[in-house]
């Protein structure tokens, strides 16, 4: 049970990671997740901030008022730069003209500023800088990491695949099951060998005690066999009183 849930995860955020990077590379989308969104910056108008390849991670904006100066934002700037997505900072906060929010950014390694742009284009507000994330980028956005990527993906998904054909045709072995039932059986074996070695134990200490009472005994009757020599050593002291007798006769 644990294997399959572990399996299913993986599948999960690797097919997410995939489909993120091959948007991110060829179709040059920006995916986002629960309002997140990572990207990778692609040019140097905003150095040292922000270097080429770096990764920074995104949220959404829903109101003009969320941005103020100095903000860095990333917005589409396919009619100023031929680019869809550019990232930028912000100089003139959002105000209203003729009833559209418009605003105004420039990038740090930029002498001019950008036009000013309705905040109708603004897609996501820079949160942080991911510099740890930079090496597996330049890692899976590579087609020997993509290649990599899809594998292990693939090794997973027909992992998890046998499984199921296994459970479907009832040659399905739950591992997780069956060693639970090992270490019962083992617990209850080794419980019954102490259990054994205890009456092996016992019952030793019983003939100990039997083979000592049966010396102890035979050590007491000893001195009883020997009174009667005791006894004959005795007799020879009536003889004087016989010799007596005889020589009264005489």
């Amino acid at each position: 049970m644990i294997k399959n849930v572990v399996c299913w995860t993986l599948i999960i955020i690797l097919s997410f990671a995939v489909i993120t990077f091959l948007l991110t590379r060829f179709a040059g989308g920006t995916p986002s997740l629960f309002g997140y969104t990572l990207q990778r910056v692609s040019s140097g108008s905003m150095v040292p901030e922000l270097e080429v390849g770096d990764v920074i991670l995104s949220r959404n904006v829903g109101e003009s008022d969320e941005l103020k100066v100095d903000d860095i934002i990333t917005f589409d700037g396919s009619d100023q730069f031929g680019e869809k997505n550019v990232t930028h900072r912000i100089i003139v906060a959002p105000y209203e003209a003729n009833g559209v929010v418009m605003l105004q950014t420039k990038g740090d390694a930029n002498y001019i500023a950008d036009n000013p742009i309705a905040f109708s284009r603004v897609q996501s507000l820079m949160l942080k800088k991911l510099d740890f994330l930079r090496t597996i980028y330049d890692l899976f956005l590579s087609p020997w990491g993509l290649i990599i990527f899809i594998a292990l993906l693939l090794l997973v998904f027909f992992d998890e695949l046998m499984n199921i054909i296994k459970i479907a045709t009832g040659n399905y072995r739950d591992e997780d099951e069956e060693s639970i039932s090992e270490i019962i059986e083992r617990i209850q074996r080794e419980d019954m060998e102490k259990a054994e070695e205890k009456k092996r134990r016992a019952l030793k200490n019983t003939q100990d005690m039997v083979s000592i009472m049966a010396e102890s005994g035979s050590e007491k009757a000893v001195p009883s066999e020997e009174a009667p020599e005791a006894a004959s050593e005795d007799e020879p002291e009536d003889e004087p009183e016989e010799n007596a007798d005889e020589k009264y006769e005489e």
